[in-house]
């Protein structure tokens, strides 16, 4: 193969031959231009690995025209200085377009999805989330082609069209999904990493005073009916919605006034033992056992809290106010009556409470006792109150 010192008067002289031709640089060795027969002028690099078995490799730069011959001899001299630590650069470029072609973020998804969300409790909205508003703008791209600005203007064109807090739940999906990736060493940097949320979820702080939790669980009483005993359960043991709504009879013990939640549904995944006051007693001895569920005569766990919650509202007359708050309320109020902190995070269940760091690694007590007392004093608290809200009511009339 001919060497002559590559110029790009040089190259643009030079013209095809019968069959493909190397014209080797005589400034550095090992790189070259191929020309085809057809006169299609292709940079080169030829070098050999290192190591005992070190084998020759031939790396293709680029198309003369579309590289310079400046930009082509820096990508030469890198090649070859990533050949001196060891690397080998055709492999490593070959891996790169199997990657591309291999790693489409719809098939990502969807494993993502099987293998983690599919585990989760809370997993099905996010789920959604990236195959209604995140697959159809990138599924079927390599998910090492997605830059930053793709991801921001996903997020914000459905901020745009929805509300600022849907493109912030859609960023967080997508936060997770890359951050599974990560995980996976399928990237090695998230491109939604720095992306500022178009509206950030704010921490509620709502309790509700005494007062509104008697005219609550006044309006509870009047409704009744399944929805009724679900909120007042809720405010008598502060554990949440759906793990309520779902309670079946076989995870109660009434002899010794216990609810074992189940690992399965349990938001941190771990089994959860609740203390049944007398009164989360008497709302239990209230229902009839005609399906599997506590708080439902049907077959499937009760669902209609909009429609209910609405009416509880115009009952009440309470405002601003979520089921939710009732957790917090809950341990709020025991917090008045005393209770220590890291009592009332057992009984919510917080996967890190008041408790944590390495302390957490350690403390392993479960304080049932305290747990049993600090429920029996809430419940008796809620009773006293409803008591005089309803004594009140017979001296009014």
């Amino acid at each position: 193969m001919p060497t002559i010192k590559l110029t790009k008067s040089a190259i643009d002289a030079l013209t095809p031959e019968s069959k493909d031709a190397v014209h080797w640089d005589a400034a550095l060795p090992g790189f070259g231009l191929k020309i085809t027969p057809k006169g299609r002028k292709v940079f080169i690099v030829l070098y050999r690995t290192k190591g005992g078995g070190s084998r020759l490799r031939k790396y293709t730069i680029g198309r003369y025209g579309s590289v310079t011959l400046h930009q082509a001899r820096a990508a030469a001299q890198r090649i070859f200085a990533a050949r001196l630590d060891g690397r080998d650069p055709a492999t490593e470029k070959l891996e790169a377009r199997r990657r591309h072609v291999v790693d489409r973020v719809d098939d990502l998804v969807e494993t993502f999805i099987t293998e983690h969300l599919s585990k989760l409790r809370s997993g099905d909205p996010v789920a959604r989330l990236l195959r209604q508003e995140f697959l159809p703008k990138c599924g079927s791209r390599s998910v090492h082609d997605l830059k930053p600005r793709d991801i921001s203007d996903i997020v914000f064109a459905m901020a745009a069209r929805r509300t600022a807090y849907s493109g912030h739940k859609l960023l967080k999906a997508i936060k997770r999904f890359f951050s599974w990736c990560r995980g996976r060493a399928i990237l090695e940097v998230s491109p939604a990493l720095a992306i500022v949320s178009p509206g950030k979820s704010n921490a509620r702080d709502r309790v509700l005073s005494d007062d509104e939790l008697r005219q609550v669980l006044r309006g509870t009483r009047q409704i009744g009916g399944a929805f009724g005993a679900i909120v007042e359960f809720l405010a008598l043991t502060g554990q949440r919605r759906e793990e309520v709504a779902q309670m079946t009879w076989d995870e109660l013990d009434l002899s010794r006034r216990l609810w074992v939640l189940p690992a399965r549904r349990a938001k941190n995944g771990k089994p959860h033992t609740i203390h049944l006051s007398r009164e989360a007693m008497r709302i239990i001895a209230q229902r009839e056992r005609s399906g599997p569920f506590v708080f439902s005569a049907t077959q499937f766990s009760f669902q209609r809290y909009g429609e209910y919650k609405k009416r509880l509202d115009k009952v009440c007359g309470v405002t601003h106010w979520q089921l939710h708050d009732l957790r917090r309320t809950c341990v709020s109020g025991m917090a008045g009556l005393g209770i220590a902190p890291h009592v009332a995070d057992k009984i919510l269940n917080h996967q890190s409470g008041t408790i944590s760091g390495v302390a957490a690694v350690y403390q392993r007590h479960e304080f049932l006792a305290e747990r049993k007392e600090a429920l029996e004093r809430w419940g008796a608290h809620v009773a006293d109150m409803m008591s005089r809200l309803q004594s009140g009511e017979r001296e009014a009339a």
